[in-house]
């Protein structure tokens, strides 16, 4: 599993790359999350041709805005992506994934908590806020957001069923559900920003970092939120 965090800038621009379908989809955005939404999925094309060895341009990716993101040809490799706030989180693995973005100081008070996760786990992240404080147990409610939403997008699913009905376990490295379901899941971060990823089975994926412009690091996607 690979993951390429980037900033969207201007290096990622290129509005002929994309499929005719998803710039017409783009027209019906305001400005600048039709920007955003143009250069993430230019970040995830770099990914796939450089994993597949061919151009952006000839990468047989469809990713329309609200679908998700789909090889052709079977390739044999699962998409991924997520934006936020001026970065995006592209992702490809050969088995099903879902992964999520925020800037790690995006606040999930305790109130957001209470009402969109079981009641049991609002009240353990009530019960840790007391015991370690408000900065920890904000981390901990952040990386259960992180959890849920990569697992919405792994599953396909609406989220609110999922905040309610799975329990992020960070010491295990798992979303579990209240009937048992168990299903691997990472947070991690990278500067400013906060990422999840959820796959079928376990893996440790791979993290890029930067632009594609000659400044791209990879190492080991470490937990981290």
């Amino acid at each position: 599993m690979i993951l390429w965090l980037s900033p969207l800038d201007g290096r990622h621009h290129c509005p002929e790359w994309l499929h005719p379908s998803e710039r017409d989809a783009l027209e019906d955005l305001p400005p600048q999350r039709s920007q955003e939404v143009l250069r993430s999925r230019v970040l995830l094309r770099r990914l796939a041709a450089r994993v597949l060895g061919c151009t952006p341009q000839a990468v047989p990716l469809r990713a329309d805005p609200g679908e998700l993101p789909q090889l052709h040809h079977g390739q044999g490799w699962h998409l991924s992506l997520s934006h936020s706030r001026g970065a995006a989180l592209a992702a490809m693995a050969r088995q099903p994934l879902g992964v999520d973005l925020e800037a790690s100081n995006r606040p999930i008070a305790p109130p957001l908590a209470r009402r969109f996760f079981s009641p049991q786990e609002a009240h353990a992240l009530d019960v840790l806020e007391r015991e370690h404080g408000s900065q920890w147990a904000q981390r901990q409610r952040l990386a259960c957001w992180l959890a849920k939403e990569s697992l919405c997008k792994l599953l396909n699913q609406p989220l609110l069923p999922i905040l309610k009905s799975w329990r992020y376990d960070p010491g295990r490295q798992v979303l579990v559900h209240g009937q048992g379901q168990v299903i691997p899941c990472r947070v991690g971060c990278s500067g400013q920003w906060s990422w999840g990823c959820c796959a079928m089975a376990p893996v440790l994926p791979k993290l890029w970092t930067g632009t594609g412009s000659g400044d791209v690091s990879c190492h080991d996607a470490d937990p981290g939120a």
